[in-house]
């Protein structure tokens, strides 16, 4: 028929290492809540590198199994709705050079995302928040544009934590990890491109952690909307 197919190579080691910690969850010997060994305890008992624990970790904290909470641990997620997240994680990966339309997709979560944590936000959300973007101005004040963007992830994470919507959460952290993968593949990261970008940048999550921090959630939307807008534009001019 003129199809051309190449033998299937077996499982790379963090596969695996995902598999076997997946069977645990389905089996109930890992629950929803439950502290997961750390990558170095990892490594150990299933005598592998951290570097394959770690690509375990994240491929599992995409597909929604776990959550990485900084400075905590890692710990099992309730996955009842993976059903409907695992086939968009797919999906996004597939299309993972579709980088503006993954550009429209963060600019109608995220603006609703904001809107709602203004809503909803905690006081201890709210502190978390603002912690986070403390943190994000440090590692760019000192330099550390990649310690910038791992900070700057976790303030979006951390904004949708504060919506206790779990589905929401599942979702925004799903097409966040996948739009950042595409980036990074394009070497198009914005905290490292200029001083001008990076001040924008923490100006603008600023304006949205006021927002929320104040409880105004049209204020939190628009200024989240301008966010994301700006990140596109700037990328589309490297795209050309």
């Amino acid at each position: 028929m003129g199809i051309h197919l190449t033998p299937v190579k077996s499982k790379r080691l963090f596969e695996e290492i995902a598999e076997q910690i997946q069977q645990l969850i389905s089996g109930g010997e890992l629950k929803p809540g439950d502290k997961l060994l750390s990558e170095r305890e990892l490594a150990d008992r299933l005598q592998v590198s951290r570097v394959s624990v770690r690509e375990a970790i994240r491929s599992l904290e995409m597909l929604g199994f776990i959550e990485i909470r900084h400075g905590e641990g890692t710990f099992i997620r309730d996955t009842a709705a993976n059903e409907v997240i695992r086939p968009l994680a797919v999906f996004l990966a597939m299309e993972r050079n579709s980088l503006l339309d993954m550009f429209e997709v963060r600019r109608i979560f995220e603006t609703a995302t904001s809107a709602l944590a203004a809503e909803r936000a905690t006081d201890d959300e709210i502190d978390q928040i603002g912690m986070l973007l403390e943190k994000m101005k440090d590692r760019i004040r000192q330099g550390d544009s990649e310690g910038g963007e791992t900070y700057d992830a976790a303030y979006h994470y951390a904004v949708a934590e504060a919506t206790h919507n779990s589905l929401l959460i599942k979702l925004l952290r799903t097409v966040h990890e996948e739009w950042s993968k595409a980036v990074s593949a394009g070497s198009q990261q914005l905290l490292g491109d200029s001083e001008m970008n990076a001040q924008k940048i923490i100006n603008q999550h600023t304006q949205v952690y006021e927002a929320i921090k104040a409880h105004d959630p049209d204020t939190a939307s628009r200024a989240m909307l301008e966010h994301v807008t700006f990140a596109e534009r700037e990328i589309r001019k490297r795209l050309g």
